[in-house]
């Protein structure tokens, strides 16, 4: 039998490898950690608790709120009770489930025919009532086409203008930059304004 496997018939111990006694060092140390750790995490915790009742804490004592459903009035005091006949709501009629889950055809138009075609030549959008024009104030009265042409009529200083876009009003700044469906951006020098119908701006 080789020597390795022999057994050693002395009656003295067998010395315990530094490996094999490091590691009982390890697990002490993995302990301590871990219950640090879970103290941490308790103290946190108790902390966390502690300031979420304190921020939700409400005093019932001082506040008392009082809502009133429309069309009632608060009683004062309560030593006298107002009493009012409510009529009972009648339900409502049944409706079946055919009647508002339905196949719908995608290809169908919901909006129907329009009575009266448009004319593709000349439209106009809603006008501004003319009057009383401050001075030095720029208006927007009206945003039209005509012939495939946006224009716009505008009013400054009680005079009427009709303008295209790269029109300049004359002896001012002003400029008709863009002119879109509800509203014209016009340049007064560099800068860029926008009017809205009916809207005035005095620079």
């Amino acid at each position: 039998m080789p020597d390795e496997f022999a057994v050693p018939e002395t009656g003295q111990p067998i010395a315990a490898s530094p490996a094999d006694t490091a590691a009982p060092k390890k697990n002490n140390k993995g302990l301590v950690l871990a219950l640090g750790a879970l103290a941490i995490l308790v103290v946190v915790g108790a902390i966390a608790a502690v300031l979420v009742l304190f921020v939700f804490q409400t005093s019932t004592d001082n506040v008392v709120e009082v809502r009133v459903p429309e069309g009632q009035t608060s009683q004062q005091g309560g030593s006298t009770a107002a009493t009012e006949t409510v009529e009972a709501a009648s339900p409502a009629a049944a409706v079946a489930n055919s009647e508002i889950f339905t196949f719908r055809d995608i290809f169908e138009p919901l909006v129907g025919a329009v009575s009266a075609p448009t004319s593709p030549t000349e439209t106009t959008t809603d006008t501004a009532v003319p009057g009383d024009y401050a001075a030095d104030t720029l208006y927007l009265i009206a945003i039209g086409s005509e012939s495939g042409v946006s224009y716009a009529d505008m009013v400054w200083n009680s005079q009427a203008y009709t303008l295209a876009e790269g029109d300049v009003i004359p002896d001012t700044p002003w400029k008709v930059f863009d002119i879109r469906t509800s509203d014209v951006v016009m340049l007064y020098g560099d800068q860029q304004v926008v009017l809205s119908v009916g809207q005035g701006i005095s620079k």
